[in-house]
């Protein structure tokens, strides 16, 4: 398995209408793919680590994070080599 950094900036535009089903979206993923999420202290958006097969699978599911709407924040997916 691969992980992968999912990182999100929140655009100006940013209206948190969608915070919870964004946390709500992150609390199912911990049975499958989810290592670790959190934000950033200066409120500019947050991140977290998925654990999957995949670049294009990471990408799917990060697709339907409710709070990946182009009004509210810019997500960008990376595989990550952490040890």
């Amino acid at each position: 398995m691969k992980k992968f950094l999912v990182m999100i900036e929140r655009k100006p535009t940013f209206t948190g209408n969608l915070l919870q089903g964004h946390r709500e979206f992150l609390e199912d993923l911990k049975e499958e793919t989810l290592v670790i999420a959190g934000g950033f202290p200066d409120q500019s958006g947050g991140a977290y680590i998925l654990q999957t097969t995949s670049l294009e699978e990471a990408r799917k599911i990060v697709e339907r994070d409710p709070m990946n709407h182009e009004n509210e924040s810019v997500y960008s997916v990376k595989e990550w080599n952490i040890r």
